[in-house]
């Protein structure tokens, strides 16, 4: 991982959870299925399907992963994520507004999904975010390095017992 210079956030707030919702009714109408036929096939309570599609309440990434597979997509194309890396684990920060001296480190292969799984984490915490009107925001800091690159930039060891020299 090598660290990269990025001013670019992403803000995560009530479009990110509408364009989830949007894509959900996009792949339901797609298979033709209807809330309950869904609700049923995910094992996701009907009253809280209804919730996320009409974006009442946060979805959480275990029903994410859940729709994902009855719908055939995946959790990436339901998150509309743009995934940096070329698909590989990036390193991000994220944080909420309401304490953005928090900010925590994240492996994930876009913005959003770090979100998700951020998300995870309080969930697993058992706390609350301050407000329904909780925003959070996600930077890109780190992205993978090849071996190639690290080839390129070094000479090539010829072998094991490298020596050491004083200062």
């Amino acid at each position: 991982m090598r660290f990269i210079e990025n001013e670019i956030l992403e803000r995560i707030g009530f479009d990110f959870y509408c364009d989830i919702a949007n894509n959900i009714v996009k792949a339901r109408a797609e298979m033709g299925w209807t809330q309950k036929k869904l609700a049923e096939q995910s094992g996701i309570k009907p009253h809280r399907l209804v919730g996320i599609e009409n974006v009442k309440i946060r979805i959480d990434l275990d029903d994410l992963e859940k729709l994902s597979k009855v719908l055939n997509r995946s959790v990436d194309w339901l998150l509309d994520a743009e995934l940096e890396g070329g698909g590989k684990e990036c390193l991000y920060l994220v944080w909420s507004d309401s304490s953005p001296c928090l900010k925590l480190y994240q492996r994930a292969t876009s913005k959003r999904m770090a979100f998700m799984i951020y998300d995870r984490k309080f969930k697993e915490c058992h706390v609350a975010y301050s407000s329904g009107r909780e925003r959070h925001f996600v930077q890109l800091v780190g992205v993978p390095v090849s071996t190639a690159e690290i080839q390129k930039k070094f000479k090539k060891r010829v072998t094991d017992d490298l020596p050491i020299e004083p200062d």
